[in-house]
């Protein structure tokens, strides 16, 4: 299992488009894919599930992935969130 801590940037937090970016490429891998807020935890791959979250600017997220694909998981779902521009 790998975690990661992530400062949410975008102006309007992890709305709808930028959400639906994350669980495309989070679909692709067989390892589970949770995302804390806090002390709510979801399943990654789900796009409504993310939304309850309701993740606005500068919240921390933390990225926890377990599985036999975790690592390359971790790496492209890095890049997803970090790539994220305040114009999503």
């Amino acid at each position: 299992m790998i975690k990661k801590t992530f400062l949410i940037n975008l102006e309007n937090g992890f709305h709808i488009r930028p959400a639906t970016k994350f669980v495309k490429i989070a679909k692709k891998f067989s390892s589970q894919i949770i995302i804390r807020l806090k002390d709510k935890k979801v399943d990654g791959k789900s796009l409504l599930q993310i939304q309850t979250l309701g993740i606005s600017k500068n919240d921390l997220i933390e990225l926890i992935i377990n599985g036999k694909d975790e690592l390359e998981a971790m790496n492209k779902l890095s890049i997803i969130i970090s790539s994220l521009s305040s114009k999503e």
